[in-house]
């Protein structure tokens, strides 16, 4: 089973590079019609792949899939078009995930479609394209925060203290991150674009860590980080929003309630998450009072 498997990996890889000899080595077939064959096996391919329960074969079509409209293109197409397509990709492995935990196809999706996302905003993106790629950044970021949850249900570990589901670390925190440095390049032109981005963040990740909670204990793990990305990006907002002191008000005080959080819970993690607020609000405070305080101790005046 194993040849035979590998035997079809080979065929799938000599039909997308026949289909792509077709198109650009001999101008037998046009773009269109390339990209429609391509598409055909891809799908087929993962429908092969699914059958047979066969992971590496389902990451050979799909690596062809995402490699297809580059391969395929002749420098003038529509990003409406290429990001659309990869949409497509994307829910056929959110659609994977709901059936298999194939982490190799996930990631794969992820590298593939952050990858292409940010190279075409590195040397294309204008401003007139901000509508189209906020919707698909939108789209993207969700599809794969959906898919670290599948990932998670389809997983069980075991921990210390009981079982719990596994946390795809790279599509948990790999996706607000990459996600949220695309997003602050589109809303680079907008005043507190980059605070507002990183609120909607912070809201997203408190209210999933809330439906985790309800869903039972069995996914403590995953509500736990995405807990820890809603507190950070909540954090990260405040600087981005506001002055030096208020951003040192703000900080001490979330820095007071965490450390309040885990001294009732007896657990150290917050406690030294609100000590670090701490400190970072003190460096804030000082950096701020540093301009108008010279002689004067900064911590004994008015």
């Amino acid at each position: 089973p194993a040849f035979g498997l590998a035997l079809q990996g080979g065929g799938v890889a000599v039909l997308y590079l026949t289909v792509f000899a077709a198109f650009r080595l001999y101008g037998l077939v046009p773009q269109l019609v390339a990209m429609g064959l391509m598409v055909a096996v891809c799908a087929l391919s993962c429908a092969l792949a699914l059958l047979q329960n066969a992971r590496a074969l389902a990451f050979v079509a799909f690596a062809g899939g995402f490699a297809a409209p580059l391969l395929l293109s002749t420098g003038g197409g529509s990003h409406i078009a290429l990001f659309g397509y990869y949409t497509l990709l994307d829910l056929a492995i959110l659609f994977i995930a709901t059936r298999r935990a194939w982490r190799e196809l996930n990631l794969l999706g992820f590298v593939a479609t952050f990858g292409t996302a940010g190279a075409w905003g590195w040397m294309r993106y204008s401003e007139a394209d901000y509508l189209s790629a906020q919707l698909f950044l939108i789209v993207f970021v969700l599809i794969f925060i959906a898919t670290s949850i599948l990932y998670a249900r389809a997983t069980p570990l075991r921990l210390g203290w009981g079982t719990s589901q596994a946390v795809d670390s790279t599509l948990v925190f790999g996706t607000p991150l990459v996600g949220f440095g695309l997003q602050a390049g589109l809303v680079q032109h907008f005043a507190y674009g980059e605070a507002f981005s990183s609120l909607a963040f912070g809201a997203l990740y408190l209210v999933l860590t809330a439906v985790l909670v309800r869903r039972g204990p069995g996914y403590r793990l995953l509500a736990e980080c995405f807990l820890a990305l809603g507190v950070g990006f909540a954090t990260l907002t405040v600087p981005l929003a506001l002055d030096a002191r208020w951003t040192s008000a703000v900080w001490a005080l979330e820095g007071a309630g965490a450390f309040w959080v885990g001294a009732r819970q007896g657990r150290w993690l917050p406690r030294a998450f609100g000590l670090l607020l701490q400190a970072m609000a003190c460096l804030s405070f000082l950096g701020a009072t540093s301009a108008f305080v010279v002689a004067s101790w900064p911590l004994l005046h008015s």
